[in-house]
């Protein structure tokens, strides 16, 4: 699976004070005292307010809030967004979930028994089927769905659009085992990160290039899901989907009557909390916060986000196909700034982050954007005059009778995204760059993102697991749907494809570093926070909330689980 996804909201506020378990109707400790986020491995901050299925009631309805239903719904797609993973959780195969930390359990109902061996030096995994698993359409859910999402995911074939090539590109085969309800994978040589493999799997119609490039889009196909849920309502227009309880589910009953999506706006989900239409949100922002600490009746959910939130240079852009531009835009954005509007009134503190690969909280982790790039106006404006843009008229730098105006396109409604928007257009204005900023609604993310209209945009990875490094390709290789800037060369792949070959965990951080400080020598995307995050939550919400690394992106566990407590 893709294990590190888009975030929705460009340039989302993740900002927000971390607690360890749920602060009651309101913060308990008042805002006077300065909060950090998790300094190391070993401090997990979550609030979901954990249940068993003995804890919690039979029946009920959960509404939340999504930012946008997305035109891909392959969550294994390139394309895929954040929100493309929150729907398909409740009606495709999870084959596995992680707890908070992010230790890998394989979920029964689908996977009876994985076995990990080294067979001529080789990792090798077995991976026993339960019998009971079916797909919808009644299609025998076996190994082919092992071996189809290897096809898809492994990069040789260029007609497949996949999220992510990590670790599939390690794998040589994926065979038949004693019978239909057994896969065997063989890997070439070492692969440290078998674990997080396979978590999601393809139906055998997305089998194909383009059924997997284009069958899902606009359209859930929930006759290719396998899940304790089930599509009831799928309506784009209305922004509503709602789910109901599967019928030809195998597994434990889910505990919910119907969960449903409602899509809107940050500004909008605010307002629906407060009238009682939706049961959580997020309020990562004071502005947010405020409105909601006074309730009664609810939990605000605090705990350490794993979200890398980033501004991303065009390269293709004809203004910033030159390196020392980019980089002297970069030198000219003053990241403390940007972080000390984005914890107005939370006070929160946290480094500045200088890495894609870890979090500053996690052993291994250096700041290797810190390395390369200072703010530093001045010489911002030298790198400039080097690149032959002059000081013109009005301030704005002109080349080849051409200024230096650049589009931001900004997505969204959130207050505190415009504010820290505004400061980065002032901040170019001081460098002599003219920045446009270009409004859009939330809904126009995918296609802005998968189309590249922009100069500059905000936009953020999310990561559902602590295992960053394996992932290196998906944010650094040339041909990566992550690699947004396309500023990477191909001439780097081959060295970022030889960190997952390294036999430890350690080595592969070690040189993950070094491979990383030369991708981000391209001066194409430049981390500016991550933060925790702060949901609020009707009293009683079992299973949902702020958990690090636990089950769908920190948000909640088996969907079965999700519920009211009793």
């Amino acid at each position: 699976m893709n294990r590190t996804a888009l975030r929705g909201i460009a340039f989302a506020t993740v900002a927000s004070l971390a607690f360890t378990a749920c602060g009651g109707d309101s913060d308990s400790e008042g805002s006077g005292k300065e909060r950090k986020g998790a300094t190391s491995e070993s401090e997990v901050l979550t609030a979901y307010n954990p249940q068993s299925a003995d804890k919690i009631k039979q029946g009920g309805k959960v509404t939340l809030p999504i930012t946008e239903i997305p035109d891909q719904l392959n969550n294994l797609h390139g394309d895929g967004s954040l929100y493309t993973g929150q729907l398909t959780w409740f009606y495709t195969p999870n084959m596995s979930y992680n707890d908070p930390k992010g230790e890998v359990t394989f979920n029964k109902d689908f996977l009876t028994g994985v076995e990990q061996a080294t067979v001529d030096g080789n990792t090798q995994v077995t991976y026993d089927i339960n019998p009971e698993a079916e797909w919808n359409d009644g299609t025998d859910f076996d190994w082919t769905a092992i071996r189809d999402t290897w096809k898809a995911l492994n990069g040789t074939n260029k007609k497949y659009s996949p999220a992510s090539t990590d670790g599939y590109s390690s794998i040589t085969s994926v065979k038949k085992g004693e019978n239909a309800d057994q896969a065997v994978v063989t890997f070439d040589g070492t692969y440290v990160w078998w674990k997080i493999l396979f978590a999601h799997v393809v139906h055998p119609e997305m089998a194909e290039p383009k059924a997997f490039n284009e069958a899902m889009v606009d359209d859930p196909h929930p006759e290719w899901g396998a899940g304790p849920f089930k599509i009831d309502k799928f309506d784009t227009k209305g922004g509503t989907v709602s789910f109901v309880p599967n019928p030809k589910w195998w597994g434990s009953k889910p505990k919910l009557d119907r969960l449903t999506y409602v899509q809107m706006e940050e500004s909008a989900s605010i307002n629906a909390f407060k009238n009682g239409q939706i049961d959580a949100t997020e309020t990562s922002t004071a502005e947010r916060l405020n409105q909601v600490e006074s309730m009664k009746g609810i939990d605000v959910r605090r705990g350490t986000a794993t979200e890398n939130n980033l501004l991303v240079l065009n390269s293709t852009s004809p203004e910033l196909k030159d390196v020392k531009v980019r980089k002297a835009l970069m030198e000219g954005i003053d990241r403390a700034q940007l972080a000390k509007i984005t914890y107005q009134g939370l006070d929160y503190t946290e480094p500045l982050p200088g890495s894609f690969l870890l979090f500053p909280f996690q052993d291994g982790y250096h700041d290797n954007f810190g390395d390369l790039v200072k703010f530093d106006p001045e010489v911002a404006k030298k790198g400039l005059e080097e690149a032959g843009w002059k000081a013109g008229d009005g301030g704005v730098r002109v080349k080849d009778g051409k200024k230096l105006e650049l589009n931001y396109v900004l997505i969204g409604d959130n207050p505190t995204t415009k504010a820290r928007t505004t400061a980065i257009a002032q901040m170019m204005k001081n460098i002599g760059v003219k920045m446009n900023i270009q409004n859009r609604p939330s809904a126009d993310f995918q296609k802005v993102f998968s189309e590249r209209s922009f100069d500059i945009f905000g936009m953020g990875f999310i990561s559902s697991d602590p295992y960053g490094t394996a992932y290196i390709c998906q944010v650094y290789c040339s041909d990566s749907t992550l690699n947004v800037s396309r500023s990477v060369p191909k001439s780097l792949d081959e060295e970022i494809n030889a960190v997952s070959k390294l036999p430890t965990q350690e080595e592969q951080n070690k040189v993950g570093n070094k491979v990383e400080a030369k991708a981000m020598k391209t001066y194409g995307i430049m981390p500016t926070h991550s933060g925790s995050t702060i949901i609020a939550a009707k009293k009683g919400l079992a299973n949902y909330g702020s958990a690090q690394f636990y089950g769908h992106y920190g948000r909640m566990g088996a969907p079965e689980l999700l519920g009211w407590e009793k």
